[in-house]
């Protein structure tokens, strides 16, 4: 282990508090992750939110989302309408499948987590119900009215038009189970509406995300 002054470029240092030469092993406590789960559809509002608990919580939360995945370039760039490349039969399942397995994981090791998502499917909710069976989950459901989804999405550029709207006329995603906790964004992400949010999680009693409210099909 080198000294600071003469450790050559990308060499890893000792942390500042270690004793010279010595590499401390992190002192963990055996704990599970609590879970925030926020289920909207796209441009409802689920990351403005997201960011704003995970400001005013009392603890670390790590904010999980699909969308960073993808932005991270997990995602190949090819696409084939037929064959392992096609996206919506192949590529698209798997990865949302491998997303959900990856919640209970990060949990089990200690993480308290913020969770945005598009539960699109009714399998999904299920799906996800047992994944975190035996987890502190709490569900929260992220309304806002179709227009201004309509509104956001021609603002934003980067979403396929209509897609927020579908989420919820067709998809029909608020419709699968019950929630912990609901609340519409269609007028912003207030300090009000986040401290409701974070007041419903401190005083949660039932989980809603449970198998028994997780039918497997519509």
């Amino acid at each position: 282990m080198l000294e600071p002054e003469t450790a050559p470029r990308g060499t890893m240092l000792e942390p500042e508090t270690a004793p010279r030469g010595t590499m401390l092993e992190p002192e963990t406590a055996p704990r599970t992750g609590r879970l925030i789960v926020l289920n909207g559809a796209s441009s409802s509002g689920k990351s403005t939110l997201a960011h704003a608990l995970q400001d005013a919580l009392d603890s670390p939360f790590l904010l999980v989302s699909s969308d960073q995945l993808i932005a991270a370039g997990l995602l190949p760039r090819r696409r084939e309408p037929q064959g392992p490349f096609a996206w919506w039969e192949q590529m698209r399942p798997r990865f949302f499948e491998g997303f959900h397995r990856c919640l209970p994981a990060l949990a089990a090791a200690g993480n308290d987590l913020i969770v945005e998502h598009v539960i699109e499917f009714a399998t999904w909710r299920a799906e996800l119900a047992e994944l975190l069976d035996g987890f502190d989950v709490f569900l929260v459901g992220v309304h806002c009215d179709p227009d201004e989804l309509d509104r956001r999405e021609h603002m934003r550029g980067d979403r396929r038009p209509g897609e927020g709207r579908a989420h919820v006329e067709e998809n029909r995603i608020h419709e699968f189970g019950p929630y912990d906790y609901e609340t519409d964004t269609t007028d912003g992400v207030s300090p009000d509406l986040v401290a409701r949010c974070l007041d419903a999680w401190r005083h949660r009693t039932d989980r809603a995300l449970t198998p028994h409210h997780s039918p497997k099909t519509r």
